[in-house]
């Protein structure tokens, strides 16, 4: 498999360095070779996993919110940095594998070696290629929860009338938490006879039975208009207005507060937007402990007992949690998304070594052997981590935890193979 760049370094080895007698640290020939046989394995296996993983996102999307073919395609361009964010660990974990288990098959290791280099001059240049893998895999998350997130988001919202169209047509009702629809037809974009049913609170329900409707999708205020033609609105049974004309009316898909916690997930910010977030979330998390400071200072003094033991307290003190929450996982969100990349590092810290102990070109052998564990020790680690810098139990360097364990057992295991 290497002849060639054993050759090659060889003539590296007797020319090209000052002493004959001292070979190249890092024969060009071989480090490029096995730079070349990762990335034709990585890009191949990545092309396979991403069209899996994007078949397997797709039906996601179409079986949430019954989407058609049209709007699919859309989410095409927004669900790739997705997928691939899922499967470059496991390609680069399986190119290690390829790779250094062939050269430990075929014997090149060994006869490297004769030429009097060491095992690193294969596996630093692995490693290297590995890292700056770990850093487009870190862009790759940020865009994958920032970008892709709200592209979806945004076309799924612009296509919502189509969506309810498809539905309607297909089952003859359409319901969510916020509303529900009923109809006895549907010809073109004309629903015929429907029955629009919508929630104000948990006790109060408006209800509206029109001749027939037209409903439109309006994405800016995230609501789904309704053109009503002949009908009867009514409120808790009772009839609060009879139409023989056009009359519109709009029902929200999101209240103003679920809009708010969307917006400000700390999940699908950007990086870079971190920073700010943060200083502008401690100046609100400040201002809110002055003012109920200074409001329990003055109940106080004033002597209202009642003020100081009110619900109003009660929910001050929730925003408070909320505010000092959202602040932690502020901070989590970078460890989060930079730990999520360099998982590729530490894979194939692991795999390398792995690979090259087992000896042997079936690769499917080596990768079991590698990616079970790893399925027992990172992911367990890195979950634990996680959901513990998000409660506030452990630090949020915490979601390193699964790296640290990878990264450990993966020297430990190349320190045993470069003593051989």
């Amino acid at each position: 498999m290497f002849g060639p760049a054993i050759v090659g370094a060889t003539k590296l080895v007797s020319g090209s360095t000052k002493d004959p007698t001292k070979p190249a640290l890092f024969p060009k020939l071989i480090t490029r070779y096995v730079l070349w046989e990762l990335a034709k394995i990585f890009l191949v296996s990545s092309f396979c996993f991403v069209a899996l993983m994007l078949v397997f996102f797709i039906a996601e999307e179409a079986r949430e919110h019954g989407l058609s073919p049209e709007i699919l395609i859309q989410l095409v361009p927004y669900i790739v940095p997705k997928a691939l964010m899922y499967a470059m660990p496991a390609t680069c974990l399986f190119s290690c594998c390829v790779v250094f288990g062939r050269l430990a098959a075929d014997n090149e290791l060994i006869a490297i070696q004769t030429m009097g280099l060491h095992k690193s001059v294969v596996v630093v240049p692995a490693l290297g290629i590995a890292f700056m893998l770990s850093l487009f895999a870190v862009w790759v998350n940020d865009v994958s929860y920032a970008w892709s997130y709200w592209g979806i988001q945004r076309v799924v919202s612009e296509s919502f009338d189509q969506i309810v169209y498809g539905v309607l047509k297909n089952e003859g009702s359409y319901k969510t938490d916020k509303f529900s629809i009923e109809v006895q037809g549907v010809e073109d974009r004309k629903l015929i006879r429907p029955i629009i049913s919508a929630n104000l609170s948990d006790n109060e329900t408006v209800r509206a039975v029109a001749h027939e409707a037209v409903l439109t999708a309006e994405p800016e205020t995230h609501s789904l208009k309704f053109v009503m033609t002949r009908g009867s609105i009514s409120q808790d049974g009772k009839t609060e207005l009879n139409f023989d004309s056009q009359f519109d009316h709009s029902f929200p898909l999101k209240s103003p507060e679920e809009l708010a916690r969307a917006t400000g997930n700390p999940s699908h910010l950007y990086l870079y937007q971190i920073g700010g977030e943060i200083e502008r979330q401690k100046l609100e998390l400040d201002q809110m402990k002055q003012n109920n400071a200074i409001r329990a200072v003055s109940q106080t003094l004033t002597g209202d007992l009642y003020g100081l033991t009110n619900a109003d307290w009660e929910t001050r003190l929730e925003d408070l949690d909320d505010a000092e929450h959202r602040l932690g996982r502020l901070h989590v969100v970078p460890h989060r998304r930079w730990a999520n990349g360099f998982s590729c590092f530490a894979f194939a810290i692991i795999g390398i070594p792995v690979a090259l102990r087992l000896k042997t070109s079936n690769y499917a052998t080596t990768f079991g052997v590698c990616f079970i564990p790893i399925l027992l020790l990172y992911y367990p680690l890195f979950m634990v981590g996680l959901d513990g810098a998000k409660t506030g139990t452990f630090p949020p360097y915490a979601a390193w935890l699964g790296n640290v364990a990878c990264i450990t057992v993966g020297f430990y295991l190349m320190w045993q193979e470069f003593r051989k």
